[in-house]
């Protein structure tokens, strides 16, 4: 499985008769000029955003991904709201809508034929995050599901966030996930590691991509630093610059 960092939480996974493309945000990233287009070739495109925001969900992706492969199967989080009128006013083919899927937590796509199984955990921000498994594998990207903690928040707020992240992640603790790419948001301050804390203690993962640094890579060295990031050294991914390519 080779997987391919793009820029901010964008990621692509390429296997061997699917690629997968998590919330890839095409020319308003900065990693977006030089998709590796060999990644395409006799592959499936399986495109997922997870959820609205800019830095996650552009609309001239959807017409990327389905200029590329007509076949291109989307999953996107259920606050992403499209319909012909705003397609064709963006320019972008009304028929990927056809193969579109909007997902809220809780949702499960399956096709047998494909084996190809979609599962979205509802995100304490917006939109959700997913649970992919095809070809043997399992892919988590998380989106914005994370443990919010701001600083100057009201408690109850930080409260609220920390219960409703860890009641989703409790839903696949104990699981085994491949590859899981996890928000470190270093904008939190002390608290920009709680969730990766959280999820590496909970779920067993084989890799851990950080995403969602603002560009900040060197909160991924500061996070191998910490107690949990120490203990878990060699299952966190040196994420340090836009389309580096990573063997699992």
């Amino acid at each position: 499985m080779e997987v391919i960092y793009l820029y901010h939480s964008g990621f692509a996974v390429a296997l061997h008769d699917f690629l997968l493309v998590f919330d890839y945000v095409g020319d308003q990233g900065k990693g977006s000029g030089s998709f590796p287009s060999r990644l395409l070739e006799n592959r499936r495109l399986v495109f997922f955003a997870s959820h609205r925001h800019p830095d996650h969900f552009q609309i001239s992706s959807l017409g990327w991904a389905y200029s590329q492969r007509e076949d291109t199967v989307f999953f996107v989080g259920n606050d992403i709201k499209l319909n012909e009128k705003y397609l064709e006013r963006k320019g972008i083919p009304t028929g990927l809508l056809r193969r579109f899927h909007r997902m809220a937590g809780g949702a499960v796509y399956e096709n047998p034929k494909e084996g190809l199984k979609v599962e979205a955990l509802r995100s304490n921000d917006q939109g959700v995050a997913f649970l992919v498994r095809v070809e043997g594998r399992c892919i988590y990207h998380g989106g914005d599901l994370n443990f919010w903690y701001w600083e100057g928040e009201p408690k109850e707020w930080n409260d609220r966030m920390e219960r409703d992240y860890k009641a989703q992640i409790d839903k696949i603790a104990g699981q085994f996930v491949d590859v899981a790419f996890l928000p470190l948001d270093p904008r939190l301050g002390a608290g920009y590691g709680y969730g990766m804390d959280y999820f590496l203690q909970k779920v067993d993962v084989g890799m851990v991509f950080p995403m969602h640094m603002w560009e900040d890579y060197g909160a991924a060295k500061r996070y191998g630093q910490t107690e949990i990031g120490k203990r878990f050294a060699g299952k966190i991914a040196e994420v340090s610059e836009e389309n580096r390519e990573f063997i699992v």
